[in-house]
């Protein structure tokens, strides 16, 4: 009977310490009240053990009982009283064990909640699916040095080209949502309520990607088409607070429908890497079809679409790859190289003007006619064939990092409207190249996701974060056929860009930079004379460059 008892007390601790679930939690008097009559019942079992013992001992048998009394006293049956509390503490026995059973089961349906240097993270009991809660808040303050001209007006003479005020303004303020449904399914929705977000880019990012098979997989939804380098590095991670000029000539982001597929060197097992960018394998591609947006272009907004799936589709393509991946040449084995391309027909699809990359200046308008050639409202738009080449590059080693990238976008510019025009198409060819460098003098890697301090930002401990340093050449070239639609006194034909850049790294998530860039101009300013009347009349361009721009900008942000 002792040991009936020790079960019943061991099982009825256990359930006592177990404690979690929130019916026993809320029942806890019920319990404990269940428990003191549990012990009493068997302090009683006790001493009815006791009581027969001594009856035992009392009625006693001879040393060598009878055949009949032997045969008789195993199979002797215990007293009713006795009978009773075996009863009861075997069916308190079971009943314990029951409760156990569901609170194991249910302990085990429990989600998984992670809050740690990973970000904040629900995950299924049999991590089959997941959410992760993220954000990104940067707010920038940006100041023009030395007298800049003021912006120019469509319409009013004497103002040109131009600059946007010193100011400090949210520049994103974004929630993310990313993870994934049975393993394979992978989904991001990412909102942005920065003050300066216009219509086309409420919605950055919003798609799924159904990665079942990692040499092949199908991304739909709203993403970066995979074309531009630069473009495509996640905009917390870049070397500098705005991108360089070759993401001007590429889309920023459209709607659309991608395969894409990863391989791994011999050996060596694939890394899954969801959505439009993949640095992690040795060989990546994606092929996909957009609605088409132009160059610098949003969907859904100025430069978006506009038109049906015939005319305004656009077809692209990359290839990259780092071949040197656990080469054993170490260092080789960050470097990438690889090439991405684009072709569509757009019908009279708008064009996008293109703007420094720091002050976001506009120095090329599309909206300013050549009065030689365009004569009354006349509008410019992108009507015909268009491609795009893009080869790029990377090298980071240590803390070393290099970028580079050099693409040729060639589009057919149309003038149509009220008014006559001598020259109603041209074949437009703009060029654009970067090359970066950057260095991170604190001693950690550098790598195109970014750099991660090792040790956080903690001035009471003699610990200060990591420091990266950059420098950043890039150019933009107009071709010169432009000008036989566009004002060359409103419109650069070349745009030149030296930034520099530091990079403070609190933690993991915080950081604060600070870049400074002098922009150079080929043409741009000037002044007009037109002589001659009606059909006669022609207009001399004395044609100046634009003055100099110079920008020191700071970003103070945080992303998780």
């Amino acid at each position: 009977m002792s040991n009936f008892r020790h079960t019943a007390l061991a099982s009825v601790i256990n359930l006592a310490m177990l404690g979690i679930p929130d019916a026993l939690a809320a029942d806890s008097e019920a319990l404990e009240r269940r428990i003191r009559e549990l012990e009493s019942r068997l302090a009683k079992m006790d001493q009815l053990e006791a009581r027969l013992e001594k009856l035992d001992r009392a009625s006693a048998l001879p040393a060598k009982p009878s055949p009949a009394t032997a045969q008789a006293l195993p199979n002797s049956s215990p007293s009713p009283e006795v009978a009773k509390l075996n009863q009861k503490v075997n069916i308190l026995e079971r009943k314990l064990e029951v409760q156990e059973e569901v609170n194991t089961g249910a302990f085990k349906k429990l989600p998984i909640f992670e809050a740690g240097a990973d970000g904040f993270k629900i995950t299924s009991s049999d991590k089959k699916h997941q959410l992760r809660i993220g954000s990104t808040i940067q707010t920038d303050y940006r100041n023009f040095v030395g007298d800049n001209p003021p912006a120019w007006i469509p319409g009013s003479p004497g103002f040109y080209g131009g600059v946007g005020p010193s100011s400090i303004f949210l520049r994103q303020a974004r929630i993310i949502l990313d993870g994934y449904v049975f393993k394979s399914i992978y989904f991001k929705i990412m909102p942005d309520f920065a003050q300066n977000t216009n219509t086309s880019n409420l919605l950055p990012d919003a798609y799924v990607d159904f990665a079942y098979v990692p040499q092949a997989s199908l991304l739909v939804g709203k993403y970066k088409p995979s074309i531009g380098l630069e473009r495509l590095q996640g905009d917390t991670n870049t070397a500098f607070l705005e991108r360089a000029f070759p993401t001007n000539l590429a889309p920023n982001r459209d709607v659309g429908i991608q395969i894409h597929g990863a391989f791994a060197m011999p050996g060596y097992k694939i890394e899954t890497a969801p959505g439009p960018i993949d640095t992690k394998n040795a060989f990546t591609y994606q092929v996909g079809i957009t609605d088409g947006t132009g160059d610098s272009g949003n969907a859904f907004g100025s430069g978006g679409p506009t038109n049906s799936f015939a005319n305004n589709k656009e077809f692209d393509g990359r290839i990259f790859a780092q071949p040197f991946q656990h080469s054993g040449y170490e260092w080789l084995e960050g470097f990438g190289v690889g090439l991405s391309g684009s072709f569509s027909n757009p019908d009279h699809q708008t064009l996008q003007a293109q703007k420094t990359p720091l002050g976001q200046s506009q120095f090329i308008d599309y909206t300013s006619l050549n009065a030689n050639t365009q004569a009354g409202a006349r509008t410019v738009t992108a009507n015909g064939n268009s491609n795009r080449i893009y080869p790029q590059a990377f090298w980071y080693k240590g803390p070393f990092g290099l970028m580079g990238e050099y693409v040729a976008s060639t589009q057919t510019l149309n003038a149509s409207g009220a008014g006559t025009s001598t020259v109603n198409n041209i074949t437009q060819t703009n060029t654009a190249a970067q090359v970066q460098v950057s260095y991170v003098v604190t001693g950690e890697d550098n790598t195109f996701d970014g750099v991660k301090p090792l040790r956080n930002f903690d001035p009471f401990n003699g610990s200060w974060g990591a420091l990266q340093l950059a420098a950043r050449w890039t150019q933009l070239n107009v071709d010169s056929d432009t000008f036989k639609i566009l004002d060359p006194t409103k419109s650069a034909s070349k745009a030149i860009a030296g930034t520099f850049g530091a990079n403070w790294f609190l933690n993991k998530y915080a950081l604060i930079r600070f870049d400074y860039e002098y922009v150079s101009f080929d043409g741009g300013a000037g002044t007009s004379r037109t002589t001659g009347t009606g059909n006669k009349a022609v207009t001399t361009y004395f044609i100046a460059n634009r003055p100099s721009e110079q920008v020191i900008s700071t970003r103070f942000q945080l992303a998780f």
